[in-house]
C-alpha cells in the first residue's frame, strides 16, 4: 500500500502506522467494551438493568456473574432420610394411639364360661395381661366366671390388667351344734352361723318338748353359707299307747297319730275309695292303717 506525501500524493514506502492512526487501536475497543453484555446491549438501554457484577478478581469477561450449580448428592439424600423419618414417625403414632398400648379396647363381657374360655375372649380384644382371682359365689357353680376387674364394656388400654373373677362355689361355714337347745335358741345360733334354721319335725322324745334332739346336717359338716338345717324338735315323750283312729278320715287319723309320737303307715284296700280308716295295728312306734 502507499504512503501519502503531505499534499496528499501517494508516497511510496509510506508507513502504515499514519492510516492506522486514524483507526481504533483493538485495546482501546476491548477497554470501552470490557464487560461484553455492554457490546450486545442495544444502544440507549437502561444501566440498571445490567447483571451483578462479576465476582472480584475474576479474568474472564465472559464468565456469567450468577451460576447454576447442581444440587449436592450428600443433602437431598438427607432431605429423603428425613422425609422417610417423618412417614415412619407418623405412621408409628398412628398405630400406638389406635391399635398400639396408646389406643383403648372395651372389655368383653366373659360371665358364665370358664377361666380359659375367657381368657381367649380376651385375647381376641387385645388383652392379653389378664389375671385370676377366685372368690366364693352363693350361686354361680365352682370354676365359673362370675366377672372382670373392670367390669365388661369399660374401655381399657391394651397393656392394662384385666382380673377374671372366678367363683369358688358358695363359701363354706362348719354347722354348729344346736342339739339340746330349745328350738328358738338353735335358730339364733344358725343365725349366727350364717346358717339358717330349715324344715322342724316333731318327734316322740324323753327331751322336753320343743327340745331340739336331730339336726341336718349334723354338727361340724361342712355346708355352704346361708344353706338351712333341718331340725328334729321334741314333742315330749311318746303316750303309752296309740289313740284310736278308726272310723276317722286318713287325712285326720295320720296327724292325730303322729302328734302322739307314732309313725303312720297306710295301706289302702280296694283303691281306698271312702278314704276312711277300716282298722289299725300298732307295731311298737308304728300304727298300720287300713283306708277303705
Amino acid at each position: 500500500m502507499l504512503g501519502r506525501g503531505a499534499a496528499g500524493s501517494p508516497v511510496p514506502g509510506g508507513t502504515r502506522t499514519e492510516v492506522l492512526g486514524r483507526q481504533q487501536a483493538p485495546t482501546e475497543t476491548l477497554r470501552r467494551h470490557e464487560d461484553p453484555t455492554e457490546a450486545l446491549r442495544p444502544a440507549g438501554a437502561a444501566t440498571e438493568a445490567l447483571p451483578a457484577p462479576r465476582p472480584a478478581g475474576s479474568s474472564d469477561p465472559w464468565r456469567p456473574a450468577i451460576e447454576l450449580r447442581p444440587r449436592r448428592p450428600l443433602r437431598a439424600a438427607a432431605h429423603l432420610a428425613l422425609a422417610a423419618l417423618a412417614v415412619a414417625a407418623a405412621a408409628f403414632l398412628g398405630w400406638l394411639i389406635g391399635t398400639g398400648p396408646g389406643g383403648t379396647v372395651s372389655v368383653p363381657e366373659v360371665r358364665g364360661t370358664g377361666p380359659e374360655l375367657a381368657q381367649q375372649y380376651l385375647a381376641g380384644a387385645g388383652l392379653r395381661n389378664v389375671a385370676v382371682h377366685e372368690t366364693p359365689d352363693p350361686a354361680a357353680p365352682a370354676g365359673t366366671v362370675i366377672g372382670t376387674d373392670p367390669a365388661a364394656s369399660a374401655t381399657v388400654r391394651p397393656a392394662e390388667q384385666v382380673v377374671l373373677l372366678v367363683s369358688t362355689g358358695p363359701e363354706q361355714v362348719t354347722a354348729p351344734d344346736v342339739v339340746g337347745m330349745s328350738a328358738e335358741d338353735a335358730a339364733a345360733r344358725l343365725g349366727d352361723a350364717d346358717l339358717a334354721a330349715g324344715a322342724r319335725t316333731a318327734v316322740s322324745d324323753d327331751a322336753a318338748a320343743g327340745t331340739v334332739v336331730g339336726q341336718h346336717p349334723e354338727a361340724g359338716t361342712e355346708v355352704a353359707a346361708g344353706s338351712a338345717v333341718d331340725l328334729a324338735v321334741s314333742r315330749g315323750p311318746r303316750a303309752e299307747s296309740a289313740p284310736d283312729v278308726v272310723g276317722r278320715p286318713v287325712g285326720e287319723a295320720v296327724p292325730a297319730l303322729e302328734e302322739a309320737g307314732f309313725t303312720a303307715r297306710v295301706e289302702e284296700s280296694f283303691g281306698a275309695p271312702f278314704g276312711y280308716v277300716l282298722s289299725q295295728t300298732t307295731d311298737g312306734a308304728e300304727v298300720v292303717l287300713t283306708v277303705l
